[in-house]
C-alpha cells in the first residue's frame, strides 16, 4: 500500500526520529516520502502547520493511499479539527494508519461511528494531558517562587557555547546549509536574534 509518513514534535529540541523509525517498521506499506516538523499541535491549527499541509497536498496529488502517524495527537490536539481533517482525507480516498491504536481509519467497510468515537476519545485525552502538564509546570514554578527560589539560569551566568549549540542543533544544520536567518527563524518558530546568536556561537566556537 503506497504511503507517506507524517511525524510531529512540539519543540525544536525534540526529535521525530523515534516516530519515523517505528512507522518505517510497519509491514504492508510502501513509504515513498516522509514529512516531519517541530511545531505545537495545540497552539497551532492544522492550516498553520506547513509540513502537515505539504503532506496532505502530496498525498492528494500522488495517489497516496495512506498517511502513517504514530499517534492521533500528531494530527492535532483539537478534536473537531482532527475529525474535519480525517473527513477531508476520506473525501480524497486517503486512509490514516495510527500506530498507537493499530488502526486504519477511513477504510471502506469499517465502522465509521466506532472510528469517530476512538478518534474523539484519544484526541480529548491527548488535549487533557497537554493541559495538565502545562498546569503542573506552572504550579511547580509558582511554588518555587513562593519559596524564594530563582527561576531559570542564575542571574549573570552564561550558557556554555557547546550546550547552546546543542540546544539549537537544527538551527546549526540550517545555517550550514546556507539558509537565511529570517527563513530559519520562521521555520523554527524562534526570533531572528536567537538565530544570529547561534551563528555567532558557531563562528567563535
Amino acid at each position: 500500500m503506497k504511503a507517506i509518513i507524517y511525524s510531529r514534535v512540539s519543540k525544536s529540541t525534540q526529535s521525530t526520529q523515534r516516530q519515523v523509525s517505528d512507522l518505517n517498521e510497519i509491514k504492508g506499506f510502501n513509504v515513498v516520502k516522509v514529512f516531519t516538523e517541530s511545531i505545537s499541535g495545540y497552539t497551532r491549527s492544522a492550516q498553520e502547520r506547513p509540513e502537515l499541509q505539504n503532506a496532505i497536498t502530496f498525498a492528494k496529488e500522488n495517489d497516496i493511499e495512506t498517511i502513517l502517524v504514530h499517534e492521533i495527537s500528531r494530527l492535532g490536539r483539537r478534536t473537531t479539527e482532527v475529525l474535519l481533517l480525517l473527513e477531508d482525507l476520506k473525501s480524497s480516498g486517503i486512509k490514516v494508519y495510527v500506530k498507537s491504536l493499530g488502526m486504519l481509519i477511513n477504510e471502506p467497510g469499517a465502522s465509521e461511528p466506532i472510528n469517530k468515537l476512538l478518534v474523539t476519545l484519544m484526541t480529548d485525552i491527548a488535549r487533557m494531558e497537554s493541559e495538565q502538564m502545562s498546569y503542573r509546570i506552572k504550579s511547580g514554578l509558582d511554588e518555587r517562587r513562593r519559596n524564594g527560589y530563582a527561576i531559570g539560569r542564575k542571574y549573570g551566568s552564561v550558557e556554555p557555547p557547546d550546550a547552546f549549540l546543542t540546544k539549537y542543533k537544527k538551527v546549526v544544520t540550517y545555517l550550514n546549509n546556507g539558509e537565511s536567518i529570517r527563513w530559519i527563524a520562521t521555520k523554527m518558530r524562534i526570533s531572528p536574534t536567537t538565530v544570529q546568536k547561534v551563528k555567532h556561537s558557531m563562528t567563535n566556537n
